[in-house]
């Protein structure tokens, strides 16, 4: 997957094959604050899937159901997932991220991307975050040579237990 934008486009369609209208719409709520893309970034993206395989477009008669139809009848087709952009949703979701990337940003990206049903996704993801961040505090050292270091050590201390904290939360919510 080229992005987190294509990651989340392609999870939208999965979770419901959409005219391009629709995407930007459910993507702009879904998204707002963790990914910043406008409309123009969306429909590259559902172009971008689509010419890769990953997305197939699907005449509007079959998707007639829909009422997000584009007022300006540009977009006279939908998109729906192919099995190959099924596979590479669940490559982007859940394959290894960089550890010195995954920030809580990050894994709220790929827990919004998740379907609501699948809490063992959801459950991976907060587990490989809490990784991340006990590795964190495993390399905070205990000892401060100076004031600046301490300040910084301070830091990030609070900083992990901070994100434990929301960790714990968001593991309690999944499991219940």
């Amino acid at each position: 997957m080229r992005s987190n934008v294509s990651g989340a486009v392609l999870s939208l369609v999965i979770e419901r094959p959409s005219f391009g209208a629709d995407v930007c719409r459910r993507f702009e709520a879904r998204y707002h604050g963790l990914l910043g893309s406008g409309r123009q970034h969306i429909y590259d993206a559902l172009s971008r899937l689509a010419r890769d395989g990953m997305l197939e477009r699907v005449p509007r008669e079959l998707l007639g159901e829909l009422d997000d139809v584009d007022p300006s009848g540009a977009n006279a087709d939908g998109y729906q997932a192919t099995a190959a952009g099924a596979r590479a949703y669940r490559s982007w979701l859940t394959g290894p991220a960089d550890a010195s990337k995954l920030s809580r940003q990050e894994t709220l990206i790929r827990l919004a991307s998740t379907l609501p049903q699948d809490r063992a996704t959801a459950l991976a993801l907060i587990d490989s975050y809490e990784q991340v961040i006990l590795r964190l505090i495993q390399g905070t050292p205990l000892e401060a040579a100076n004031l600046m270091d301490e300040l910084v050590a301070d830091e990030r201390a609070d900083f992990a237990q901070a994100e434990l904290r929301w960790i714990a939360r968001t593991r309690e919510k999944l499991e219940a």
